[in-house]
């Protein structure tokens, strides 16, 4: 019989991180991080923007109260924090950049770096990517599979899947919610219920854990924890890395 499966993936490596992987801890939750190696240590803003992220260099201390820090950690508090038994690292791209915009050597040498920078790093073949900007072409393919990566990422907001289907022959992952969608614990509920069917069926949810600091509805611990709660209460579904679900 099928199985059910429930995994997260987080991107950019920021301090918030340490927060979720306590919780992941604290519920049996496993799942993947994605890294970008040549940004460790890196400090920078996220702006709130009608509740909605973007990216700042710099904070306006005339409005602080508008501003997340997007502080990204140390290669040495990185390679720390991910060194988990519930974690896997992957690949987001050596610099965060838009692969797209990159010549075909440009990209094969962003994207080859962080892989092998994080491999050596971790002490195992990093397999999986996270496509910065959600963008990618040819070129992003074609670098990602010469450099060894078996899966690639893309994001979804405020889409509801058609169905919890998951094929591991495919080298792309949609993901089933984003973290902060409003209907991502009902949708959730609603995967726990369905019986196991002929084929695996699998949650996966994404996110930036900065985005949990944002001190909304959904933007915070609180929910992240609920959801947490109520799928490690579940009993027929298995905890795994996004590695760990396509069998690598």
């Amino acid at each position: 019989m099928a199985e059910k499966f429930f995994t997260v993936s987080y991107d950019d490596g920021t301090e918030q991180d340490i927060r979720v992987i306590a919780l992941m801890e604290k519920y049996g939750i496993k799942g993947t991080f994605n890294l970008s190696s040549g940004l460790f240590g890196k400090k920078s803003y996220i702006r709130l923007v009608e509740g909605r992220g973007r990216s700042a260099a710099f904070k306006d201390e005339a409005n602080p109260e508008e501003y997340i820090d997007h502080f990204i950690l140390s290669e040495k508090d990185a390679k720390k924090l991910y060194s988990h038994p519930n974690i896997e690292v992957a690949s987001h791209g050596t610099h965060h950049l838009v692969q797209t915009g990159l010549t075909p050597d440009g990209t094969f040498e962003e994207i080859t770096r962080d892989v092998e920078r994080l491999s050596e790093l971790f002490g195992y073949r990093v397999v999986g990517h996270a496509f910065p900007k959600d963008t990618f072409n040819d070129n992003v393919l074609n670098a990602l599979k010469k450099s060894g990566v078996r899966y690639a990422r893309h994001v979804c907001h405020l889409q509801k899947p058609q169905s919890f289907s998951f094929d591991k022959n495919s080298f792309m992952i949609q993901p089933t919610c984003w973290q902060l969608d409003p209907f991502a614990e009902d949708l959730l509920r609603e995967f726990i219920k369905a019986p196991k069917g002929e084929e695996d069926a699998v949650f996966y949810m994404w996110g930036h854990s900065y985005e949990l600091d944002y001190g909304t509805e959904f933007g915070c611990y609180e929910h992240l924890e609920r959801l947490f709660d109520i799928v490690s209460k579940a009993k027929d579904i298995h905890f795994v890395t996004n590695r760990e679900l396509f069998g690598l």
